[in-house]
């Protein structure tokens, strides 16, 4: 029994010491931490398993064409034009469309309503959260706002990545040892070179769109959502039109769009389609969608901004 100890105990050692300079050798070799990671950081670990972006917080990123985009938080962590605002009755919410992934302040849908309309916008959405995540993030920000500045309008920008985002939700025992997973992937070299994380805010991996099935999980998640007694469903609007395809056009050949449209038509949902606008500005050659990456651009978001602005307003 002691050699076993014995045997253990050195072999633990040896373990460590294997892993300590594993670590400090990928470090010396990376001294400079990726936008990637830089990126990670800017969120934060609420719970076990909700990631959200951190408060109060301003920095800048480099998006994988070369251009930079800054971004800012309050103290509720929520993507903010300036610390001057004060937004009450219009909300946006929903995962990385919404908060403006990849564009400067000056050219997100916020901006535009604000500069175009007078129409100041609260943007409840994190990156890559799936439906679940939208869905309590929107219920806490409705539980800890006051009556009087609770939003006349709701405005969600959906598009179909929370099938995927969905499907990676953490469960079960994954879910206790997320935090885990959390810190190491945010802290150790060794750690990401050897289970590295997979793509965040990419919606197909293989290119060519696949028809989710009626009973899929984001299905029974929005399902759940809707019917929840906190949303009021006539103040509740949804917006989507096409993403970009790995050719860098519209994806038109994506049958999600229609199978969504109608499943939110059943429930009763408002639905706002800009497929048709998003394609007429990528033929006049518009910078509809972040090069290399498929986030909408400057072109695109200004279209939801417009689109927003024309419902909240009543417009013609």
């Amino acid at each position: 029994m002691k050699k076993f100890y014995k045997f253990s105990f050195y072999l633990t050692i040896v373990l460590l010491l294997s892993l300590s300079l594993g670590e400090g050798y990928l470090r010396f070799q990376n001294p400079k931490e990726t936008e990637e990671i830089r990126y990670k950081k800017f969120h934060c670990l609420y719970g076990f398993d909700q990631i959200r972006l951190c408060p109060n917080r301003n920095e800048t990123f480099t998006r994988v064409d070369g251009k930079t985009w800054d971004i800012q938080t309050n103290n509720f962590g929520e993507r903010i034009l300036s610390k001057d605002t004060n937004p009450t009755q219009l909300w946006l919410i929903g995962d990385s469309m919404a908060m403006g992934y990849g564009l400067p302040t000056k050219e997100t849908p916020a901006f535009y309503l604000k500069t175009k309309y007078k129409i100041e916008t609260r943007v409840i959405a994190v990156d890559a959260i799936g439906t679940n995540g939208i869905f309590k993030l929107l219920k806490e920000s409705l539980d800890s706002t006051k009556q009087e500045d609770l939003p006349s309008q709701i405005y969600w920008i959906w598009n179909p990545s929370d099938f995927i985002d969905d499907e990676r939700e953490k469960k079960g025992l994954k879910r206790y040892l997320y935090p885990i997973h959390y810190k190491l992937s945010r802290n150790s070299y060794l750690y990401r070179s050897l289970l590295p994380s997979p793509p965040s805010n990419v919606y197909t991996l293989s290119g060519i769109p696949i028809l989710y099935p009626e009973n899929h999980t984001t299905y029974s998640n929005l399902l759940q959502f809707l019917n929840d007694p906190a949303i009021t469903q006539k103040k509740l609007n949804i917006l989507f039109t096409w993403g970009m395809s790995r050719v860098e056009k519209p994806d038109t050949k994506d049958p999600n769009y229609n199978e969504a449209k109608i499943f939110f038509i059943k429930q009763g949902m408002k639905t706002i389609d800009l497929r048709k606008k998003t394609e007429d500005l990528f033929k006049e050659q518009k910078q509809v969608y972040i090069s290399g990456d498929g986030h909408p651009g400057p072109a695109l978001a200004e279209l939801f901004a417009d689109a927003i602005a024309k419902d909240f307003l009543n417009l013609p």
